[in-house]
């Protein structure tokens, strides 16, 4: 005998329903060993931080990234992994074996939740905690220093020339100079893309507003070219104008300057 007419829907309802569980208790497993996660487990976050070429990011603390408020509009310039993302950023690291298969739905989802951090990360060193840590990098010279040799050294700042993330690799990691007050190329090791976004292009404007006892003074010596001993620089800007003058139209003698002086 036929089962009655509302039986079967409701059945294909459950098993829908089962099948969702299932896969939601699949796709947090991606983010635990295949032990479960024990205290000796780093977090997705330390993880993330300490891989190669990571050394300019800083931990963003947990209740950070719990609060919604700090999240507005990221679900929208992620996508749709943006749940997936989200569970990850706050459980633990990915395995060694759910990395080294290609075929693992944790690396589609991995790359979303580099993304969701790096934007994450932009807001939280904002803050007076986030400056406050990357304070503490700045000091240890993480960051790096500066290319120019009339710097003698200065420590830099990562910054962003747009807060957009870029998907065609357009809007790279820069560095900026407090002493000079310049940018440079961010030359990554192997070539390793870094967005600007992730850091911003307010960040280290407002950081040195923040703790002006670390604003470096304005450099005191400038490289003046030289040929055989002798400088060139003021002959060489004498020349360039001398050659703006000779470009200029000149006016034929007696000729008016317009027709009012007629």
């Amino acid at each position: 005998e036929d089962p009655p007419g509302d039986a079967c829907p409701q059945r294909a309802e459950v098993s829908r329903q089962a099948s969702s569980c299932l896969m939601q208790a699949a796709e947090g497993a991606l983010s635990s060993s295949e032990e479960g996660s024990s205290l000796d487990e780093p977090t997705w976050v330390s993880w993330f931080c300490m891989l190669r070429n990571h050394e300019f990011f800083c931990e963003v603390d947990p209740s950070f990234v719990q609060d919604r408020f700090n999240l507005y509009g990221l679900k929208e310039l992620v996508g749709p992994l943006y749940g997936e993302a989200m569970t990850m950023i706050l459980g633990y690291a990915p395995t060694e074996k759910q990395l080294a298969d290609p075929t693992q739905r944790v690396h589609k989802v991995l790359d979303t939740a580099r993304i969701l951090y790096g934007l994450i990360h932009a807001r939280y060193i904002l803050t007076a905690q986030g400056l406050s840590d990357m304070k503490a990098k700045y000091k240890a010279h993480e960051f790096g220093a500066c290319p120019r040799t009339l710097c003698d050294k200065q420590v830099v700042l990562p910054v962003g020339l747009s807060d957009t993330h870029s998907t065609s690799n357009e809007n790279p990691l820069k560095l900026f100079c407090p002493r000079c007050q310049e940018l440079y190329d961010h030359n990554v090791p192997g070539g390793n893309y870094i967005d600007g976004a992730f850091f911003g292009s307010t960040y280290p404007h407002l950081f040195l507003q923040t703790f002006r006892e670390v604003r470096p003074p304005p450099p005191t010596q400038r490289y003046v070219p030289r040929v055989f001993g002798f400088k060139i620089a003021k002959v060489e800007e004498q020349a360039l104008q001398n050659t703006a003058r000779e470009e200029w139209p000149k006016r034929l003698k007696n000729e008016p300057v317009s027709d009012w002086d007629s």
